[in-house]
């Protein structure tokens, strides 16, 4: 599918009135410089272009703001005389500077550093430090910059080609279908593989498959509802290196998503409006053309898309994008606040598609006195995403499988009914009201101690409906009486995070230039899902669309509870504020373990050395230098009831109720425990150049996998055990530069690229395993997770007459490894063709600023290495046999064997099927998109996205 989206961020109707310029400025003018008052303009050394959400903070207060679109700020509240201000801002260099209270007009030059040493991090930490101090890799994304330039729309765009080692899967094109993250490749066997998802230190929900359970409808990813203009920062973690104190679940990395807060001085109020298309790009040739053979013995064809356009009924059309958002920010003295709004409303290229979305978003702080702070983070979430069917009835899946033969039939050549039919038959829709609120304290009750207290609350509601119609009568023919009659399937799912942390830190300075950081903390998090599951078949008439309306209902309700309490311990030593070492150990419990599994260790270490601070550096072209490196552990918890015994419900002699065996449990499970070691450098060349290069291995033990019991114990499903080991290695590097930074031109260019490679070790004597409804992917000991086997056809006759593929011999493979001797297909092993993950993958990026007015961005992601199995053709051309070699096979006999159906009685996996395995790699543009900036009327063509699946 082919997207495009435009995007305008309108700070003022642009051109349409003259009332509309004091909206791009604040809402009232700026009041004179006073007692009590600084104000003044961030600038960037050299271009001096304005720098906006620079913080600019009061030394020894908790006073401080925010600049402006403009660079401007205005703080006030302050007590008379001189004072310190401390400006930091993501790609620059921190820096203090002394003023008086009172002064109007005040210049703050921030120079560009291609590394920032002096950046505060929050991921990973008991508490906000500077990155010297930190040993593991850190990637920051300064999502406000990014969303300015590039207007993303969702989270996993966001994200995507900006963090190296960090893949985002994007969805399935259908408006409302949602991303996945993986961070560092996969690492086990049998759990989920997405990170930590934090918001403002709260943790949420990270669920990527939601929505209806018919016909491909969970497709939804919680990743994507918060919206992306709201965000400031998103800082990432990639393994148990860094994950330590987040103990259980962090295994697979943390994502910690701050959101924007207010700052001192007079409100802004900006206004957003994206508005966009997509479409179905080369729609005709990239949905396939079917073949068949009529009685006569004559090759026929027929393309959907083709023949809807040529009967005036498009198969697709164009779908509509529109977001709508106004944010208003500012704040007086001690209280500080963020308010915004956003209405969301897309059509997809299906009539069935479309998604209307609105969210609200609050942030206030409010700062009494220097010793303490209290902030608060709110979101409310509601609508509803109506998902269309992925496949079976679908006009995708009824295009791709129609014959030719069906052509002059009722279907119009279609697979199971005309588009019309299946628009009428069924709506799979996902109504969701989400709510995420955070409340934390800062508390500085002495000058070398600090703590911190984090309650929140993350619930999300789902009504999950997959609808069938009841039908009028001139579709039954297509679906069957009984069918027609209609139904619904709903999944009623309340999903509550609830977190409560607590964190202290002591600062003590010692003899020999030492300063002792020390901390304590503790965390309490709570999930609790709720699900109403609801079958209704059978409506008496139309119309109807609830469950209560149908001839026959049933359902079941059900709750998982999982609590998780874990405590830590962390000491770091800093030796003249360049050389750190830290160290930590968290002890976790979880309600998931096994009963006689006891308490779970988590250690870490790590250090980092500024060596670009130590007097005997005379490397001039090397400004900056800092090596780190870190080792942890961190964990994945089982399944919720994977370690008890559970029995199910049936009905015994008599009608009455009775249990029966289910599930062995297993009273010693523990979680999969990984343990990671990173190391790297970063390095500032020139003042102009960065680079940040990581290695990084890991090891996951006691990996999760279910064991076949014994018929003699009563129970006939398999046991979850800890048995298996899985490795994984890699690289990442990250090279930024500021080509050129002049007030009239600037232009920035930065690349990453990032390796990933996973074997499982050990699978504790199990045989491989095999995935259910894909016979080519499967695990094995000595492979990667998930590879993929098939049988490769190596030479074979080509029988003119019968247009056959004859004594064809297939690599006999080494210990499923290819190169072995060839052997006739029917006996021949399936052998090992690639990987699902991706061996590399990386970005490109480059802007140029003209006259600090007109700004141009272009960014280009590619993988490569990794593997998918083209299904579509699999099942078009083994089992439908509509393929072209199915009627017309070619000369070359691999080819044709490839599409053959199995020999009567012959397995399904014995199939040759490796032309369907196809390469999963592609480079393609990422975003372009320019920005035209005046002072008054910010208006800015935000976005032109190009995708191409």
């Amino acid at each position: 599918m082919r997207l495009v989206r435009y995007r305008w961020l309108l700070s003022a109707a642009a051109y349409f009135s003259p009332l509309a310029i004091p909206v791009a400025v604040p809402l009232h003018a700026q009041a004179v410089a006073g007692a009590g008052v600084i104000s003044g303009t961030v600038l960037a050394t050299g271009s001096e272009t304005p720098i906006a959400n620079a913080q600019i903070a009061v030394q020894g207060t908790g006073r401080l703001t925010l600049s402006d679109a403009n660079g401007r700020f205005r703080l006030t509240g302050l007590p008379s005389g001189d004072v310190t201000l401390e400006i930091r801002r993501v790609g620059f260099r921190a820096q203090t500077q002394r003023t008086t209270v009172g002064t109007d007009g005040l210049r703050i030059l921030l120079s560009e550093s291609p590394i920032e040493l002096n950046a505060l991090v929050v991921t990973g930490q008991a508490g906000a430090v500077e990155r010297r101090a930190v040993g593991n890799s850190v990637a920051t994304i300064p999502a406000a910059d990014e969303v300015r330039a590039a207007a993303v729309g969702d989270l996993g765009s966001l994200i995507n080609g900006r963090a190296p080692g960090v893949v985002v899967t994007s969805g399935t094109g259908r408006a409302g279908s949602g991303t996945v993250i993986n961070i560092r490749g996969r690492s086990t066997l049998s759990l989920s593989q997405q990170p930590l998802i934090y918001i403002d230190g709260v943790r949420v929900s990270n669920d990527v498959g939601t929505g209806p359970r018919e016909q491909g409808g969970n497709v939804v990813s919680r990743l994507d509802d918060i919206s992306p203009e709201d965000i400031e920062s998103i800082e990432i973690i990639k393994g148990p290196a860094a994950g330590t104190l987040y103990g259980t679940e962090a295994a697979n990395g943390v994502v910690q998503i701050i959101t924007k807060k207010g700052g001192a001085g007079a409100p802004h109020l900006n206004a957003l409006v994206r508005l966009g298309t997509q479409w179905f790009s080369d729609a005709e040739n990239r949905m396939p053309t079917n073949f068949a053979r009529d009685p006569g013995g004559n090759i026929v064809t027929w393309n959907a898309v083709k023949a809807e356009a040529a009967r005036g009924t498009p198969l697709f059309k164009n779908g509509v994008m529109q977001s709508y958002e106004v944010n208003y920010r500012g704040g007086e003295r001690a209280l500080n606040y963020y308010l915004s709004s956003t209405y969301d409303h897309d059509t997809g290229i299906e009539p069935t598609n479309r998604v209307g979305r609105f969210t609200g978003h609050a942030n206030l702080t409010i700062s009494p006195s220097a010793a303490y702070d209290v902030s608060t983070s709110l979101h409310v979430i509601k609508g509803t995403n109506y998902l269309g069917q992925e496949y079976g009835a679908s006009r995708f899946f009824d295009g791709e499988f129609g014959s030719p033969l069906a052509v002059n039939s009722p279907t119009r050549g279609f697979f199971l009914a005309p588009p019309e039919a299946l628009d009428a038959a069924f709506l799979n829709s996902q109504s969701v009201i989400r709510f995420t609120g955070s409340l934390q304290l800062n508390h500085r009750p002495l000058r070398w101690f600090t703590q911190r207290v984090t309650l929140g609350l993350d619930q999300t509601s789902e009504d999950n409906q997959a609808l069938a119609n009841y039908l009028p009568p001139q579709y039954v023919q297509f679906f069957g009486t009984v069918a027609s009659q209609g139904g619904l399937n709903q999944d009623l799912r309340t999903i509550s995070y609830a977190t409560a942390d607590y964190s202290g830190t002591a600062t003590v300075s010692l003899p020999r230039s030492l300063v002792s950081t020390s901390s304590i903390g503790g965390q309490l998090y709570r999930k609790r899902i709720d699900v109403t599951q609801i079958t209704a078949t059978q409506f008496p008439a139309p119309n109807l669309t609830t469950a209560a309306a149908a001839a026959n209902v049933k359902g079941s309700q059900d709750y998982v509870t999982n609590t998780t309490l874990g405590f830590f311990v962390q000491q770091q030593m800093g030796w003249r504020d360049r050389l750190f070492l830290t160290g930590a150990v968290r002890v976790d419990n979880n309600s998931a373990f096994g009963k006689d599994a006891k308490l779970v260790t988590y250690p870490k270490i790590s250090g980092s050395w500024v060596v670009s601070d130590e007097s005997f550096w005379h490397i001039g072209a090397i400004d900056q230098f800092r090596l780190r490196s870190a080792y942890g552990l961190s964990g994945q918890q089982p399944d919720a009831f994977a370690a008890l015994q559970t029995y199910v419900p049936s009905t015994g002699p008599n009608d009455q109720p009775i249990v029966t065996p289910q599930f062995p449990g297993n009273s010693n499970l523990k979680p999969e425990r990984a343990q990671e070691f990173e190391a790297g450098f970063e390095a500032s060349l020139f003042r102009r150049f960065s680079l940040d290069f990581t290695y990084f291995t890991k090891q996951t033990r006691d990996a999760i996998l279910s064991r076949g019991t014994a018929p003699s114990g009563g129970f006939p499903n398999p046991q979850f055990v800890n048995i298996g080991r899985v490795a994984n290695h890699g690289v990442e590097l990250a090279v930024n530069a500021s080509a050129i930074n002049r007030r009239e031109v600037s232009w920035d260019i930065g690349a990453s690229v990032a390796t990933t490679h996973d074997r499982i070790e050990d699978m504790g004597g199990l045989p491989a395993i095999v995935f259910s409804g894909l016979p080519d992917q499967h695990h094995e000991q000595g492979f990667p997770i998930a590879g993929f086997f098939t049988k490769r056809v190596v030479s074979a006759t080509y029988d003119p007459v019968t247009k056959k593929a004859i004594n064809a011999l297939c690599d006999g493979g080494i210990g499923h490894n290819p190169g072995g001797a060839p052997v006739p297909c029917a006996t021949a092993p399936q052998v090992f063709v690639g990987s699902i993950t991706p061996k590399a993958s990386g970005a490109v990026n480059t802007s140029v600023t003209l006259w600090q007015q007109l700004k141009l961005h272009a960014m280009a992601d590619f993988r490569k290495g990794n593997k998918l199995l083209n299904a579509t053709d699999l099942i078009r051309c083994s089992i439908f046999s509509i393929c072209e070699v199915n009627v017309s096979p070619g000369p070359e006999p691999p080819h044709v064997d490839a599409v053959r159906r199995p020999r009567s009685g012959e397995p399904l996996a014995t199939r040759n099927s490796s032309r369907f395995v196809r390469s999963g790699g592609y480079t393609g543009a990422g975003s372009i998109h320019h920005d035209l900036h005046t002072h008054l009327l910010a208006a800015r063509l935000r976005e032109a996205r190009f995708f191409n699946d």
